[in-house]
C-alpha cells in the first residue's frame, strides 16, 4: 500500500516538475452566444479551427450571420518561411516558420467592439540535410500545428474581449 502511495506521489512531483499543464478552456458568457466565425476565403481552414475551439470549449457557434450575437472575423495574414542557419551545401539547416492572422470582434449589427489585432505562431524547424523531400511534409505538418495553436490563441482573445463588453440592456433579462 506504501508503495502505490509513494508511486503515486512520485508521478505526480514528475508531472508537476515537467511543466505539464491542462490547456484552458474559452469561456464565453451566454448571453454573447451564439458566434458566428468568418472572414475571407484564404482563412477558411483557420475558421474552422476557431470554430472547433470553441465548440470544444461549449461556445455556441452559428453558420448563419444573422443568427449571431457576436461576430469573430478572422484573416489569415501571411506565412513566411525565414531561413536562420545554412549548412555545408547552403541549404536550410534551421528555419523559421511563422503564421499571422488579423482578428475583430464585431457585434451582431456589424458595428466593431474590439480589434483588429495581429496574432502570430513561429516555429523553429531543425532541418535533416539527408532528407530533402521530407523537408516539404514536415513544413506542412507543423504548419497545421501551428494553426491550431493560433486558433487557440484566437478564442484566448475573443474571451478576453467578450469579458470587456457590458450587456446590452436590449438583450438583458426582464427583472
Amino acid at each position: 500500500m506504501r508503495t502505490k502511495l509513494a508511486l503515486l506521489i512520485a508521478a505526480s512531483l514528475l508531472l508537476a516538475a515537467c511543466g505539464f499543464a491542462l490547456r484552458g478552456s474559452t469561456s464565453i458568457a451566454d448571453e454573447w452566444q451564439p458566434i458566428y466565425v468568418g472572414g475571407d476565403r484564404g482563412s477558411q481552414e483557420l475558421q474552422q479551427a476557431l470554430r472547433r475551439q470553441l465548440q470544444i470549449s461549449q461556445v455556441a457557434t452559428t453558420r448563419k450571420r444573422s443568427d449571431a450575437k457576436l461576430i469573430a472575423e478572422v484573416q489569415m495574414l501571411r506565412h513566411d518561411k525565414r531561413s536562420i542557419t545554412l549548412n555545408r551545401e547552403a541549404r536550410d539547416a534551421e528555419y523559421a516558420l511563422y503564421e499571422r492572422a488579423r482578428l475583430s470582434l464585431l457585434d451582431s449589427q456589424g458595428r466593431r467592439l474590439r480589434g483588429p489585432t495581429v496574432l502570430e505562431q513561429r516555429r523553429l524547424v531543425v532541418n535533416d540535410a539527408d532528407n530533402p523531400v521530407g523537408e516539404e511534409t514536415e513544413s506542412s505538418i507543423v504548419r497545421a500545428e501551428m494553426r491550431e495553436q493560433l486558433s487557440i490563441r484566437l478564442a484566448q482573445q475573443l474571451e478576453y474581449w467578450s469579458r470587456q463588453l457590458t450587456p446590452d440592456p436590449a438583450h438583458a433579462p426582464a427583472p
